[in-house]
This record gives structure tokens, C-alpha cells and sequence, in this order.
């Protein structure tokens, strides 16, 4: 039996409103990510700004990275276990979150001689979070992410361009409210107007 371009069509529309669901519910977990990541960013400057311990500004990653790494996996585990309790196959676009995290992860480690190179630390962590945010907002035609995305991405460029000095971790706080805290807050109001209307 041949599908004709119609139920192709449809299918592949069901795909995308699933994902789309599926970001709506998990929406919690970019706003997560995007409050801990900012809140690093500016507890880094805060200590660069306040030379405050400056050389151990770092401590805000080192601490609350981890704990949200943690928190994410067991989260992760948890939505297995209920995927095959409910025969639901994973979603192949969880790869490519897990591709931009590990890409993250060994930013930090990237060799650094003085703060001029953080630059290269911005780039290394934040250009797969921006592309597989962009890829996935394109893939769901979430518009606002789309646009956020594209923000993101130029902000991340342009510290080939400006020195933005002890300012550097804020930048990081911006970028992490446009990649995931604006799309998060909008799936998150999304699943719960959605959740309104079918209990009325």
C-alpha cells in the first residue's frame, strides 16, 4: 500500500506536533538550565567586579554545572523507565542536546593562559547549543526560538569582535535566557493553557 503525498504529509505534521508537545511539557527543563546557567555567569562577575576572589570566580560553574548535570540525568533515567513502561521510543532530537552538552563540558577544559582566551570559551560552549537550538526551533517552527536562536548565534560571534572584558559572564547569561530561557517560558505557558483547556 502506497502512502499518498497527503497521509505523508500529515504523518510528518504529527511528528513535529508531538516534539512540539514534548518541548511544551519539558519546557521546565530550559527555564532549569537557563537560571543556573545565568546565575553562574553572574556570580562570576559579581566576584570579577567586586575582585572578590577573582581568580576563583569560577566557583559558580564548578558548583552548580554538576548539580544540574546530576539533576538532568536522574530526570533523564526517570523518563526512560516511564518510555518503556509506555512503549514510547526516544526522541533522536535528545542526541543532539547531548552532543552540545559534551561539546560544553570539554570547553571547560580548554587551555586558557589568560582571561583574553575566554573568548574562545564562549565559542567553543555556546555555537552547538546555538545551532541545535536553532535546528530544532527550524524542525518545530517555533517562530520566537527561531529569532532567539538567531540572537544567540550573532552574540556568540561577536566576541570574535568586542572585548567585553569582566562583562564576558553576563554575556553568557544573555545567551542562556535566548537559547533556553524565552522558548522555555513560552512552552511552559503553552503546556499549561493546553492543560487548562482539556480539564475544561
Amino acid at each position: 500500500m502506497e502512502l499518498q503525498p497527503a497521509d505523508s504529509l500529515r504523518i510528518i505534521q504529527d511528528i513535529i506536533h508531538q516534539r512540539k508537545q514534548k518541548y511544551e511539557e519539558n519546557g521546565f527543563f530550559l527555564i532549569f538550565w537557563s537560571v543556573l546557567i545565568s546565575l553562574s555567569g553572574i556570580i562570576q562577575f559579581v566576584m570579577l567586579a567586586l575582585d572578590y576572589y577573582p581568580r576563583h570566580s569560577w566557583i559558580g560553574w564548578a558548583v552548580l554545572m554538576p548539580l544540574g548535570f546530576l539533576f538532568n540525568f536522574g530526570q533523564k533515567i526517570r523518563e526512560g523507565i516511564r518510555n518503556k513502561v509506555e512503549k514510547k521510543s526516544p526522541d533522536p532530537l535528545d542526541w543532539l542536546w547531548l552532543v552540545a552538552g559534551l561539546g560544553a563540558f570539554l570547553g571547560f577544559f580548554l587551555p586558557y593562559s589568560n582571561w583574553k582566551n575566554y573568548e574562545i570559551m564562549i565559542l567553543a560552549i555556546y555555537l552547538p547549543f546555538s545551532f541545535v537550538a536553532l535546528a530544532i526551533a527550524l524542525h518545530l517552527r517555533v517562530f520566537l526560538w527561531i529569532i532567539t536562536s538567531l540572537f544567540g548565534l550573532g552574540l556568540t560571534y561577536s566576541v570574535l569582535f568586542f572585548h567585553y572584558g569582566i562583562a564576558l559572564p553576563l554575556v553568557s547569561s544573555l545567551l542562556a535566557c535566548l537559547l533556553f530561557l524565552i522558548p522555555g517560558i513560552q512552552f511552559y505557558f503553552n503546556y499549561k493553557k493546553q492543560k487548562k483547556c482539556s480539564v475544561s
